[in-house]
């Protein structure tokens, strides 16, 4: 124990790395038909914290969804984006196959100009490549949410399509 942590700090926070490393094992053992796991917290930091310790623990690689989709989107012409957006996912997550391969930083797929229904394309990439996505929002009561109501990338589905192993709340 270091001087800043507080008693039981690390054994809890083992303890919660421990459960996410059981919780995703039981995922990949499942073989649902979509393969599309989903971190899911408000909190980007947690979300950072939980993929840094898949990629540590698993040698995994990891996608920055937005820095890739958006440096590939970038020469297109802004009316074009939406239509090749569902080209281009699925062409840079291929490059992992068979995965598994940890997404992050997935909110340009919410970006309203671009029309997107980001769980329906990360559902049908996730057929070729399995699939961990770092989900910034809730799941309660059966709705899956990202983001806040009050930001623009706020979007909802309720009872989302997914396996009962492809969803994990951190």
């Amino acid at each position: 124990m270091t001087g800043n942590e507080k008693p039981g700090e690390r054994q809890n926070e083992r303890v919660n790395n421990e459960a996410l490393g059981t919780a995703v094992s039981h995922f990949l053992a499942s073989t649902p038909y979509h393969a599309c796991l989903l971190l899911i917290h408000p909190e980007i930091v947690r979300l950072q914290t939980a993929v840094s310790y898949l990629t540590q623990t698993n040698n995994w690689p990891t996608l920055s969804i937005g820095k890739e989709l958006s440096q590939a989107l970038l020469p297109i012409a802004p009316r074009q984006r939406s239509r090749q957006a569902r080209r281009i996912l699925p062409e840079l997550v291929s490059r992992h196959a068979p995965g598994p391969l940890l997404c992050t930083e997935i909110d340009l797929l919410f970006e309203p100009t671009l029309s997107l229904d980001p769980l329906a394309l990360l559902r049908e990439a996730s057929r070729k490549v399995t699939l961990i996505v770092a989900w910034p929002g809730r799941y309660q009561n059966g709705v899956l949410a990202c983001a806040v109501p009050e930001h623009a990338h706020f979007r909802t589905w309720d009872n989302p399509d997914l396996c009962p192993y492809c969803i994990i709340t951190l």
